[in-house]
């Protein structure tokens, strides 16, 4: 059994640290690969490489792979369809790649805007769980966050990170992995979608045009479809919009042929 863990991280290394403590010492489960999303600022940078050292030293079977955005945020319809188009070739490498067959989604890091896109498209794949972490005495840990600021700088300074976590190790691992009675994490739900009926609206939404009558699609779910603005009908014909082309792009690639 493969286990791929995907999260974001901000300024908040210890999101990501926390969730992955949740699943190897209480779930129980082995974590193999590791995927943290992240932005080029210099301070995120810094925690991302704080939370790959403080994984590798307690957990070092698991492989942390980082994936840099271009961008800082969302700001944008055209950087929402660029994102949302590279997170189905994340996921898709999660299971062609590296043969996961557990994708577990952590929500609690990063951008939510990128985040909320991320736990859309995720459900077209396998998603064995989509979680998010909560602190409740969040003042508290926000108050020595700040307290380390200038340590996780100095960390992402450095250029030996293995021996400046070591020589921090008292200050850097008690904020990594707090008690987990600390914080705790709950599991939001999914719906599976059927992918034969998504390969119909794939179809459907890639055509210049189609009889509404013969799209194999029930007139509930085409109501639907017009009402968020995937499809534009006149009665008799359904035409896609431009978000139901971009919508198609992520159906082809998330149902099509292995990378």
């Amino acid at each position: 059994m493969k286990i791929s863990v995907i999260g974001a991280i901000g300024t908040s290394p210890p999101v990501v640290t926390e969730f992955v403590q949740y699943v190897e010492d209480t779930l129980k489960e082995h974590i193999n690969d590791l995927i943290v999303i992240c932005t080029s600022d210099p301070f995120v940078r810094s925690c991302t490489d704080l939370a790959e050292q403080a994984v590798k030293d307690r957990y070092p079977h698991i492989h942390f792979h980082r994936h840099e955005l271009e961008f800082e945020d969302l700001d944008s319809e055209k950087k929402v369809s660029g994102f949302l188009l590279d997170m189905v070739k994340l996921l898709k490498r999660q299971v062609n790649m590296y043969g996961a067959n557990k994708i577990y989604i952590n929500t609690a890091g990063g951008r939510k805007d990128s985040i909320l896109a991320l736990s859309l498209v995720s459900q077209l794949f396998p998603v064995s769980g989509i979680f998010h972490v909560i602190m409740p005495d969040v003042k508290s840990f926000n108050i020595e966050l700040e307290r380390k600021h200038v340590e996780i700088e100095g960390f992402g300074e450095t250029e030996d990170k293995k021996s400046y976590y070591l020589i921090h190790k008292d200050i850097f691992e008690p904020l990594m992995y707090p008690p987990q009675s600390s914080y705790s994490v709950i599991k939001i739900p999914t719906i599976p979608y059927p992918p034969a009926y998504l390969q119909k609206l794939a179809q459907i939404l890639d055509r210049n045009k189609t009889i509404i009558i013969k799209s194999g699609l029930s007139f509930d779910y085409i109501r639907r479809c017009v009402d968020i603005g995937l499809l534009q009908s006149d009665g008799k014909y359904l035409y896609p919009t431009d978000e139901g082309r971009l919508v198609a792009k992520i159906l082809r690639s998330s149902l099509g042929v292995r990378e």
